[in-house]
């Protein structure tokens, strides 16, 4: 048998393994053939794989070491994998400029002219302000959740629209950040806080937002044209409120006096033996009861406005007269108060009403009666030669106001006593609450006008006597009303200062029926 070669199969042929053609490495090859593990014939700017795929050709850094480039690489490969099959790659930020984008828009044929100061009124400091009032002062102003949110939204929206309203609510914050560094005031938690301590704004910029407050108000009232009430009723709220909070500054350079401007009064300094009757609030009285004159100007309309919610006083009423005689007996009210201040009122306010009356009956028979010593010549001169612009006489005046006293009082001692409807409170906001729906605030628009005449009129004098005396007292007890209420920003403490000014000048003056009068207000505010 003749030997022959045995032929080859073809399923052997087939699966003979190739022989690759050898060639070197591409080590500087673009990101895509990388990826793709073809050859890169490093091309520049374009390799030709990527020229024919018409795909994006991107070289690594070649000033980098071999690992930044591998870094390089495992980047790509993640961010391929993220973005899908087309990736994108951004190896270098590129430094493009910033441009402003262009629009289409037809420009006005007249640019529209902006008042200067109306725009160079508000900056940084202005804009804190504002933060602060709607971040803080407007949810202290009120204990009543409608009446914060009159506050806090629709007041802000009326002054967004009314640069004088602006001004007051930046005055109103920039004196709630003023009178907070005092650390005996209920903001303790914020006097803490170093940034807002280096924020306190300078009493005179404050000044001039409330004076140019002020006169935007008085031009608004004396516009010919229909008026817009809800915008009156605002600004009369934020003066009131500032008038009241004015109370609490303290400790004041003498140059802060030329900010004043007549419209405002002086303020006591460190210093209390330059204690003047000028440095009490007392034009600020006037304030109060000049703004809240337009609610009676316009009552129809703000009773439909949005405002609304603050001219609401649920407990404005005379129910205290049908159980008289049980408040005025001087019994304690029940445990819920837990406020010292309010209880030491409670149990002598009665007491206090029945004294007043007691000095200015003492007063009318020492006026009357012709055994009358030169040595009180204001006093017989007080009913019988010298009566107020309104034909009364002095202590004719003074009985009106006992009688105001009296009432305050009384609506206050009759909530004291109520029975709280939530009896597990454990706090007297609920009590505070009801005061503040008694309109307790509300007393410089009650007084007579003769009577705040009359303590203008001594305050620019300068000089006090008895019957000037006799009126500070009872200013003291009207403060003492709204000294209690210290659950609200602007009251509370802010009228204690009033009160010791008050007394200052009582033992000054050396009459020591007047300086027995002014002992309840001070042990009630020193709790």
């Amino acid at each position: 048998m003749e030997a022959h070669a045995v032929p080859r199969s073809p399923a052997s042929s087939r699966f003979r393994p190739k022989q690759r053609i050898s060639h070197t490495k591409s080590r500087n090859g673009c990101f895509t053939c990388k990826k793709r593990h073809v050859k890169c014939d490093e091309e520049r700017p374009t390799c030709s794989a990527c020229a024919v795929r018409d795909e994006e050709c991107v070289y690594p850094d070649s000033r980098g070491t071999r690992d930044q480039r591998k870094r390089q690489l495992r980047l790509s490969r993640e961010t391929s994998s993220i973005e899908g099959d087309q990736p994108q790659f951004h190896p270098e930020i590129p430094n493009i400029p910033l441009r402003p984008l262009h629009f289409n828009a037809i420009s006005p044929k007249e640019a529209q002219n902006v008042d200067s100061q109306s725009t160079s009124g508000l900056n940084m400091g202005d804009l804190y302000l504002l933060q602060h009032y709607i971040l803080h002062t407007s949810k202290k102003m009120t204990l009543n959740q409608n009446k914060t949110a009159a506050w806090q939204q629709v007041i802000p929206e009326l002054a967004a629209e009314n640069e004088f309203l602006m001004h007051l609510v930046l005055a109103l914050a920039g004196l709630n950040i003023l009178t907070m560094r005092n650390p005996s005031t209920h903001d303790g938690q914020v006097c803490s806080n170093r940034s807002t301590a280096r924020k306190v704004p300078e009493l005179r910029f404050i000044m001039e937002h409330h004076q140019q407050g002020l006169a935007g108000l008085h031009k608004a009232l004396c516009d010919p044209s229909e008026p817009d009430a809800e915008v009156l009723l605002a600004g009369s709220m934020l003066v009131a409120a500032f008038g009241f909070a004015s109370f609490g500054i303290r400790d004041l350079e003498p140059s802060a006096y030329a900010f004043l401007d007549h419209s405002f009064p002086s303020v006591l300094g460190s210093d209390t033996s330059l204690l003047t009757i000028g440095s009490l609030h007392i034009q600020s009285l006037q304030l109060v009861r000049g703004v809240t004159s337009i609610l009676g100007q316009f009552w129809p309309t703000l009773r439909t406005c949005r405002l609304r919610p603050l001219l609401h006083f649920t407990n404005s009423n005379e129910d205290w007269k049908l159980c008289k005689a049980k408040l005025c007996s001087g019994v304690m009210p029940s445990r819920h108060i837990h406020s010292r201040r309010l209880r030491s009122f409670a149990a002598g306010a009665s007491y206090a009403v029945s004294e007043l009356r007691a000095l200015n009956d003492s007063l009318r028979v020492a006026a009357g009666s012709d055994q009358m010593t030169e040595s009180s010549p204001s006093v017989a001169s007080a009913h019988s030669g010298q009566s107020d612009s309104g034909g009364k006489s002095r202590l004719d005046t003074y009985e009106e106001v006992i009688g105001v006293v009296e009432d305050l009082y009384m609506r206050i001692v009759f909530i004291l006593h109520m029975k709280p409807l939530n009896d597990q409170a454990s706090s007297d906001l609920e009590v505070h609450a009801d005061l503040e729906d008694a309109a307790i605030a509300g007393w410089p628009h009650s007084l007579p006008e003769q009577f705040v005449v009359s303590l203008a009129s001594q305050a620019s004098q300068g000089n006090l006597d008895i019957m000037g005396g006799v009126s500070l007292v009872l200013l003291a007890h009207l403060h003492l009303t709204v000294a209690i209420m210290d659950a609200i920003w602007c009251y509370g403490e802010r009228c204690d200062i009033e009160i010791h000014k008050i007394k200052t000048l009582i033992d000054g003056l050396g009459d020591q029926r007047l300086m027995t009068l002014m002992r309840w207000p001070i042990t009630v505010i020193q709790g």
